[in-house]
């Protein structure tokens, strides 16, 4: 019996040590503001601050030691981020009012950031492959950005400084390089690339 407990205690010690928590941390400062973790694995990290009125934060991470973050300042934001595998990184900071962002990661090391300034703005980034960056900011009104990567290695960035902005960004392959900088209102900017290594990027301006 006493070698049973003896095996017993070991393997759970054992289990311990592979097996490490989740760690959610929410700070909520405002009124009606809204936020759902959902954390399955080990080693995943979850931070939301919401201060204001009616911000929406929604994450979930299924994996391993991924990290996700998601801040909003001021009035009926909704961010949401889910993670699906190794070591993924994401980021949402909304200032303002009415804006949407989302970020989907699928695979191992991807990182994606979005950062929005305004109102009304819409962000979505989607990753699947490994190693992967995707980074967004856009600035004042009525932007949409869309970055999706698929594939390894993939960077690609959007700038938005005004309103009513669109900018789409597709890569699927392998080391593709895509920035679109867009400075005033109403540009239209398509950026797809298929293959390796392929550079593009692009200015618009009033």
């Amino acid at each position: 019996m006493k070698k049973v407990l003896l095996s017993v205690s070991m393997m759970l010690l054992t289990m311990t040590g592979f097996a490490q928590a989740n760690v959610s941390n929410v700070d909520q400062y405002g009124w009606l503001n809204g936020a759902l973790v959902v954390q399955v694995g080990a080693s995943n990290d979850s931070d939301v601050l919401q201060v204001g009125f009616a911000n929406l934060a929604v994450v979930g991470q299924l994996g391993t030691s991924n990290e996700a973050f998601i801040g909003q300042l001021g009035v009926a934001n909704e961010g949401v981020i889910a993670q699906d595998g190794w070591s993924n990184d994401a980021a949402i900071v909304q200032v303002g009012a009415f804006n949407y962002s989302e970020i989907n990661q699928k695979g191992n090391n991807n990182s994606a950031t979005n950062w929005q300034f305004g109102f009304g703005n819409s962000s979505k980034i989607d990753q699947d492959g490994d190693g992967n960056v995707a980074f967004d900011v856009q600035g004042f009104w009525g932007n949409t950005v869309g970055i999706t990567q698929l594939g390894t290695g993939n960077n690609g960035s959007s700038i938005q400084l005004g309103w009513d902005n669109t900018s789409d960004i597709m890569q699927n392959g392998l080391g593709n390089f895509a920035a679109t900088i867009q400075v005033g209102y109403d540009h239209v900017s398509n950026i797809n690339q298929w293959g390796a290594g392929n550079v593009a990027v692009v200015f618009q301006s009033n």
